[in-house]
């Protein structure tokens, strides 16, 4: 196995505060994180000095950051398939200015990465196909244009859909986060298939588990802690390995009563698993 880097996505923790989520990340002996902007003032320059200087007292890294945008619904999978990413039309301006904004934010903190949710991509043979595929590129374009590698998060479209679609936008600074538990989540494909057909694209990914809804598409699954849920892991990683990925495996805990314990927990079983 590869020497990957181990660290959890900062919102795994639930906290408000960006500063306060960065010092409990030292705390819990972790030398990595995926940053996100915990509120809107992170993005001022007062705001960014002061996660500057918690990057730099902590000695924790940020391995990329986070686009994510307001007014997501994530309560049902219809929800967030009306109001998730760049796809919607009536918030696509809006979220176009806040990757630009975003990203000149993360680039002026040093990161060279970050990954997103462009929401569900339409049949590749729709008239409204094209229109996404170029405001998508706009927005990589602007991210690019700051100095950021960019990375698509898996879940919401299968990987062949995911590789077609990275075909026709174009832009080879565009790379895969692999996620295997939205996979399951959303019901769109095999976690370790898909992993074995992307890998090559693969920069960073998260290390999430859950199991499928007997409805998946429609309902979604349920989350659980690493280990506990139809993800393979062993095989995964020893496929994206495969395929050549060495990157980040970066842990995402978005429920449980005890986060901290469960982050702890799947940093336990990553090390076991990569030996």
């Amino acid at each position: 196995m590869a020497q990957h880097v181990i660290g959890f996505t900062l919102w795994s923790l639930g906290l408000r505060e960006t500063v306060e989520s960065l010092e409990a990340a030292a705390e819990m002996g972790f030398g990595h994180v995926q940053l996100a902007f915990r509120q809107e003032t992170d993005l001022e320059p007062a705001g960014l000095e002061r996660i500057r200087r918690a990057l730099e007292g902590t000695g924790v890294e940020a391995v990329a950051g986070m686009i994510d945008f307001a007014r997501e619904d994530y309560s049902t999978i219809a929800s967030i398939r009306e109001t998730g990413g760049l796809v919607p039309t009536a918030r696509y301006e809006e979220r176009l200015d806040h990757c630009r904004r975003a990203g000149r934010a993360y680039a002026a903190l040093g990161l060279t990465h970050v990954t997103t949710h462009v929401g569900f991509l339409p049949d590749a043979g729709s008239e409204a196909y094209g229109e996404v595929v170029d405001r998508i590129g706009k927005a990589v374009d602007a991210l690019v244009g700051a100095g950021l590698g960019v990375g698509l998060e898996t879940g919401q479209e299968s990987a062949s859909q995911l590789l077609e679609f990275l075909a026709d936008l174009g832009r080879p600074e565009v790379s895969v986060n692999y996620d295997p538990a939205n996979l399951v989540l959303y019901g769109t494909d095999d976690p370790l298939e898909a992993a074995r057909m992307l890998a090559s694209r693969v920069k960073l990914a998260h290390m999430k588990d859950a199991r499928r809804s007997d409805r998946p598409g429609e309902v979604w699954g349920v989350e659980v802690p690493l280990g506990e849920g139809e993800v393979p892991f062993p095989a995964v990683l020893a496929a994206l390995e495969e395929g050549g990925f060495g990157g980040p495996l970066v842990i995402e805990c978005e429920g449980g009563e005890d986060r901290r314990g469960d982050i702890l927990a799947g940093r336990d079983r990553l090390r076991k698993w990569l030996g």
